[in-house]
């Protein structure tokens, strides 16, 4: 971790920072709209002074939306397929969760097993992900490879300065504030609540296999592809329970 701490960094904020982190990952490039939580992670941990970021849904569905590397992923697929951890505590209590590994190991003993076997991360942070109403969809989390824990101070700075855009994007609160945050000129066009029936297809795929989100994404569009079906009509069925993802994995 390089980055230093503090709502302030050369006088811009995180969520300028992380703003125009995320801007610069969109331009020069054409980037699918279905990927959008992985480039919010993406952006994140650029800015942030941790070594990944995951984005994941807590609600009716556990799964794992966007990762920042294939090393986060595989953490926040343990956290769904284990049904414990950091991200689901600060999801059923509403509130940010920053452990050590003492505190990990104590609090989710078979979680922190397999997170120091499999990854080198060390601490975790997870915040909520809320909508205006108070309701709690997803976390953020944030993974580093010490042993110490984030900062409370720069917990609740992330909490209010990155997870609220973030919700607002992902899960389509309007707790963003235009003035402080540009979101890709895409989601003014496309709506969001459908697009994230697309996403968490993407997030049950991920949960089943060691890919990436792009690589996630392509396994939905080649099944989708084979059988002469639109990629919403495939997160559909997935999302419902109506297909499994395994199916489109064999």
């Amino acid at each position: 971790m390089h980055h230093p701490t503090g709502g302030y960094v050369g006088g811009m904020s995180w969520t300028e920072r992380f703003n125009a982190a995320m801007l610069q990952a969109f331009r020069g490039r054409t980037t699918a709209p279905e990927l959008l939580p992985m480039v919010l992670s993406q952006a994140a941990v650029q800015v942030l002074p941790v070594d990944g970021v995951g984005i994941s849904m807590t609600d009716e569905l556990r799964v794992p939306l966007g990762a920042s590397d294939p090393m986060v992923a595989r953490a926040e697929r343990l956290q769904t397929t284990l049904g414990e951890g950091p991200c689901l505590s600060a999801a059923a209590d509403g509130e940010p969760v920053i452990a050590d590994l003492a505190t990990m190991a104590a609090s989710w003993p078979l979680f922190c097993r397999e997170l120091t076997e499999q990854t080198p991360y060390r601490s975790v942070a997870a915040l909520p992900l809320r909508l205006d109403g108070g309701r709690v969809l997803g976390a953020l989390d944030l993974y580093s490879t010490g042993s110490d824990a984030l900062p409370q101070e720069l917990v609740e700075d992330v909490s209010l300065e990155l997870a609220e855009p973030i919700t607002a994007m992902v899960f389509g609160s309007s707790a963003v504030d235009a003035d402080r945050f540009t979101p890709p000129l895409w989601l003014a066009a496309d709506s969001v609540i459908d697009r994230m029936n697309v996403w968490v297809a993407v997030g049950l795929v991920l949960e089943k296999a060691r890919l990436d989100n792009a690589g996630a994404l392509a396994v939905l569009r080649a099944y989708a592809f084979d059988r002469a079906a639109s990629l919403d009509d495939v997160a559909a069925d997935l999302t419902s329970g109506k297909l499994r993802p395994e199916s489109l994995l064999n």
